[in-house]
């Protein structure tokens, strides 16, 4: 566990991404305010980044927005919003291979801004 009693390891997030691969109900804890879960939209199963609003820095919605729409190709499929609670979540319909789920959360942790609680980038 981290100091801030967030899960630090890779078997988590490997346990994460069998869960959500698998359709079972999934959510993972990457901070305090941030986490990330299956979330069905227009009854699509897909993945959601949720940062809370206590969470969000100052202008971090507007940089996401920025960057969603200036590198469009490079976050196609990820749709930004504020959910009625104020978190800002970015999702997006879950890829069909494990791989590239993993990939898919790397990309959404990077149009976040908060690529450093990736472990994929770490390793």
């Amino acid at each position: 566990m981290s100091r801030h009693g967030v899960p630090d390891d890779d078997r988590h997030r490997q346990v994460f991404l069998d869960d959500l691969v698998s359709g079972s109900a999934a959510h993972l804890q990457l901070a305090p305010g941030i986490k990330v879960c299956a979330l069905h939209a227009a009854n699509r199963p897909g993945l959601a980044l949720e940062v809370a609003r206590e969470a969000l820095q100052a202008g971090q919605l507007q940089q996401v927005l920025e960057r969603r729409f200036e590198q469009a190709a490079a976050f196609e499929g990820c749709f930004v919003y504020l959910d009625a609670q104020g978190s800002l979540v970015i999702w997006q319909a879950l890829p069909a291979q494990r791989d590239t789920v993993d990939k898919a959360l790397s990309r959404m942790l990077s149009l976040a801004n908060v690529g450093s609680l990736n472990r994929r980038s770490t390793r």
